[in-house]
């Protein structure tokens, strides 16, 4: 009776995930407009034009972008890929150096600032996690670098474009909501949030001797102050 229980569970057990960013690449499913396999949730994608876009206002004279990132990170491999694919059709030029773990990534760093105009870092924990030696081998050479979440910026990146996770885990919890009052899964599509937040360090510009933004009609920035542990929105 208990092995029946369970496989009775297992049958209408699903899954509704959070922050994935490619779920179809990650085989979580096959389509994100009609999910196939008991599982849906958020995504937080940001096209690379976003932060790219972003570069360009703050530092139009940068030619060169170098970029870090794992080779072991799906994530980061796919992401860096739609980065090269954007930059080589808008004229700029670029360089890619991976690690695989980070102790490598002060080294890489260093080498790409010494090459580049600016940095350039996808979603990508492993290289996040050693975010303070890649700002301080930037920052050496008077270069920016621009990041895939605001915990990169709190660590010194001068900007960042990324998805709420307030807003990602608020929309899975509607989503999970929408299952358990009956809805099936394969009526609930995965969605990738298109509220992007734009973040900005503004002691690096500072240090950096770049002028930020205010803010216009279409885009609010969010700007990190010296010796700040929140983010205010301007």
């Amino acid at each position: 009776m208990i092995y029946l229980e369970c496989e009775i569970l297992f049958i209408y057990l699903c899954v509704v995930f959070i922050s994935v960013t490619n779920p179809v690449g990650s085989g979580i499913m096959t389509s994100m407009e009609k999910p196939d396999k008991n599982a849906t949730g958020t995504s937080n994608i940001v096209p690379v034009d976003q932060i790219f876009g972003l570069a360009k206002e703050l530092t139009p004279d940068v030619k060169k972008i170098g970029i870090l990132y794992c080779s072991g990170e799906d994530n980061a491999v796919k992401t860096a890929a739609k980065a090269k694919d954007y930059l080589s059709q808008s004229g700029y030029a670029y360089e890619e150096v991976t690690v695989t773990n980070s102790s490598e990534v002060q080294s890489a760093a260093t080498s790409l600032a010494a090459k580049c105009d600016a940095l350039y870092i996808p979603i990508d924990s492993t290289v996040q996690a050693a975010m303070e030696q890649v700002v301080e081998a930037a920052t050496a050479k008077k270069i920016p670098v621009y990041g895939s979440d605001p915990v990169m910026v709190q660590k010194g990146a001068l900007a960042s474009v990324s998805v709420s996770n307030t807003q990602l885990g608020e929309k899975a919890a509607d989503m999970a909501d929408k299952i358990l009052k009956g809805t099936p899964v394969s009526e609930v599509p995965a969605v990738a949030l298109t509220d992007y937040q734009y973040v900005i360090n503004s002691k690096t510009a500072s240090t950096l001797g770049i002028k930020t933004p205010t803010g216009d009609n279409s885009v609010s920035y969010t700007h990190l102050r010296a010796h700040e542990t929140t983010l205010h929105l301007v």
